[in-house]
């Protein structure tokens, strides 16, 4: 079976320059945000270089405007402090730039850190790679929705994005919930939500013709595994410019349960509620209005999600590759 390490083995690494002109974008509500600033800085003192400037992001502000003056300051390293939504939107200014982009995962979701090897390390650590570990070239999904009032927009994501009960299960997990005990609170939702009917809706994938399906959800997928170890999109790769396409057609509760074996016991296992493609565009128009999630950040009332895949435009920090791995 692969490891996380192994979902990135296809990227070659790239030497990083030592830091010059660091910038921080941290979320102030994120676990232990004040010390991890802290931390931020005694490093770049130790590396001589001066304290990086840091940006908060507020309930209005949550990332992108912040990113966006880091690299109209010439920022060569933007870290993020906090978890996939505060990424997703610094990852929106820096795709295409060039400058890299550090994780400190402290934030109450952390799919795209876990996946990375970034998750179970000390806050020291987590820092110095930040800072300065070596790097590699990520893909980055870009969803086009359209609402029932009429607008359309462009929203990135780097882990999934889903429509139907899955972005319903994201939405009810309450804050307090994922604070308190972290990927377990959308766990414990699912549960609540799995009994619930699938959904007609309208599916092309890339140039094949559109078909109407009922199903739970349809994901596109970047990642392979979700924390705690659940395969969720065994064949993802970081940077092949494809999503992978997930499609749920669960008809009664009792088809999770081989879902959930496939997931934790045998990623490899055919299971009939499953069906998988590996694709470059999808189209997504649910019979009726449907929210959507993009790496737990939900759009509601969507009558249209469109997805595609900006390869390998985003440069991201990653852990040493331990020797002999593949």
């Amino acid at each position: 079976m692969k490891t996380r390490q192994s979902w990135v083995a296809s990227a070659s690494m790239l030497e990083t320059p030592a830091a010059v002109r660091p910038f921080v974008v941290v979320n102030p509500l994120a676990r232990r945000a004040s010390s991890a600033v802290a931390e931020v800085v005694g490093q770049c003192y130790r590396m001589g270089i001066d304290a990086p400037r840091s940006l908060a992001t507020t309930r209005e502000e949550t990332g992108s405007q912040q990113a966006r003056q880091a690299v109209e300051a010439g920022a060569d390293v933007v870290l993020v402090i906090g978890g996939d939504g505060t990424v997703r939107q610094v990852a929106r200014e820096l795709a295409g730039t060039g400058i890299r982009l550090g994780i400190v995962a402290l934030g109450s979701g952390n799919v795209l850190a876990y996946n990375l090897g970034l998750t179970s390390l000390d806050l020291r650590t987590k820092v110095a790679i930040a800072l300065s570990g070596p790097s590699t070239e990520l893909d980055l999904g870009w969803a086009r929705l359209q609402t029932v009032d009429g607008r359309q927009f462009d929203e990135p994501f780097l882990t999934m994005a889903g429509i139907g009960r899955d972005a319903e299960t994201v939405a009810r997990t309450h804050l307090s919930a994922k604070v308190r005990i972290g990927a377990a609170a959308y766990a414990l939702q699912g549960v609540r939500q799995a009994t619930r009917p699938a959904l007609p809706m309208h599916v092309k994938v890339d140039d094949q013709p559109e078909r109407t399906i009922v199903t739970w959800s349809v994901l596109a997928g970047l990642i392979r595994d979700a924390p705690g170890g659940l395969v969720v999109y065994p064949q993802a790769q970081s940077d092949d410019g494809l999503m992978e396409v997930l499609e749920v057609p669960i008809k009664h509760w009792l088809q999770w349960l081989p879902v959930a074996a496939k997931g934790i016991l045998s990623p490899d296992m055919d299971v009939s509620a499953l069906r998988y493609r590996r694709a470059e565009r999808l189209r997504v128009r649910p019979v009726d209005p449907a929210p959507v999630q993009l790496d737990g950040d939900v759009v509601t009332h969507v009558t249209s999600l469109q997805a595609w895949i900006q390869p390998r435009c985003l440069r991201v920090h990653l852990p040493a590759r331990e020797p002999g791995a593949s």
